[in-house]
């Protein structure tokens, strides 16, 4: 074959070859929302918006290796006019807002005059991220229709079930829409499968009259789904009305919340409880606080944990000066060495001997730890020279 012939047909393979690898790629265009509006109008196509953040590892997972999908990129290139935008920079500040988006990366599909069709949030599998398209692609799933089909008919389970969960999926707000079907219904229909499913989904208000009527209905409830799926909701309802209070160190309004949630009485809550009681106060660095919850609780609900007790032994090492409460702080990594024997825990348990000058069980302690380092083959330089300015006391 001619050189030159051959030339030519490897850079045609070339070009044929890089036409179709661009085709097996979802192109996301990044000149903000009102462009591709625009794009819409003339393609009529819907828009796929998908809003992200340049430090969201579910962001670069999507791109990586769902956006490269053959089978992805062929069905969104088609079906929608494809953009991104980093909701931390340029448009996306004021964008973050006026979508109310919650979290990273979520996809909204807008229709050619901005009206929000379709939302989803999260990190997608290929095969499921296109079924997510094609769902909306359907009317009928879409959440102007499920609104529609909600306000018709406020009383109705089917469509106030439907209309939550698009909106728990797109990362919307839907207490409003859950509070005006709840009052439609009197405490004796609040008792089926159906309702139980809306309140799973739906309510997150501690001091609801749902969630409080849950709490005297357990074993209803339970026998209509599962005892744990009835505990999960309880438990899942008190962290995450408790969780943001203690990040934010905000003991004011923490301790008022934790009241209702301490009158459940569930062994599961209040073990919850003792774990934020104890963040709280360890982050706050009120010590006292944090040695009074430990030693009133721990022997409940740490007592089986041996790393949860060497934590909070620590703290009593580095924060703690009660001679009383440290002897019983020697007592957690006693415990802690029956679950688990690990050098580490002896040496702690020898520091806190000697904090209170208990000099002969520290020996012992180091011992032990010795005969543990080096039976897993460990470095027990740490433990051997402790023991050794011991025995020169």
């Amino acid at each position: 074959m001619d050189h030159k012939l051959k030339v030519v047909m490897l850079l045609l393979f070339f070009v044929a070859w890089q036409t179709g690898s661009a085709q097996q790629t979802l192109h996301l265009e990044e000149n903000g929302l009102e462009a591709a509006l625009e794009r819409s109008k003339a393609e009529h196509k819907p828009v796929l918006l998908m809003c992200y953040a340049s430090w969201c590892p579910h962001c670069a997972v999507m791109r990586k290796t769902v956006f490269t999908d053959p089978a992805v990129a062929d069905f969104y290139n088609e079906h929608f006019i494809c953009a991104a935008q980093d909701m931390e920079k340029g448009e996306g500040v004021e964008l973050h807002q006026s979508l109310k988006i919650e979290s990273y990366p979520t996809f909204i599909i807008f229709d050619s005059q901005g009206t929000t069709l379709y939302r989803m949030t999260g990190e997608f599998k290929a095969q499921q991220f296109i079924s997510e398209g094609m769902y909306a692609l359907q009317p009928e799933k879409q959440l102007p229709y499920l609104k529609q089909q909600f306000e018709n008919d406020v009383s109705n389970a089917d469509n106030c079930l439907r209309y939550l969960r698009a909106l728990k999926k797109g990362g919307l707000d839907c207490s409003s829409m859950v509070k005006a079907y709840f009052a439609t219904q009197n405490e004796k229909q609040l008792l089926t499968e159906m309702n139980w499913m809306i309140i799973s989904n739906g309510i997150t208000d501690i001091n609801s009259r749902e969630f409080q009527f849950v709490l005297s209905h357990q074993k209803e409830f339970a026998a209509i789904t599962s005892p744990d799926r009835v505990e999960r909701k309880i438990i899942y309802l008190v962290r995450e009305m408790l969780n943001p209070l203690v990040m934010a160190k905000d003991t004011v309004n923490y301790f008022i919340k934790r009241e209702p949630a301490a009158a459940i009485h569930l062994y599961q809550v209040d073990s919850l409880l003792f774990y934020f009681d104890i963040l709280l106060s360890e982050s706050t660095g009120n010590w006292k606080a944090y040695q009074k919850t430990s030693l009133t609780s721990v022997g409940t609900y740490d007592w089986n944990s041996y790393s949860r007790l060497i934590e909070i032994a620590n703290v009593y090492l580095n924060r703690v000066s009660d001679t009383t409460a440290i002897a019983q702080a020697v007592k957690w990594t006693k415990r802690s060495l029956e679950l688990q024997k690990e050098y580490g825990t002896c040496i702690l348990g020898a520091k806190l001997d000697l904090k209170i000058n208990n000099k002969q069980d520290a020996i012992l302690m180091l011992k032990q730890g010795k005969s543990i380092a080096k039976k897993d083959g460990w470095d027990y330089t740490e433990g051997d020279k402790l023991l050794e300015e011991l025995q020169k006391r």
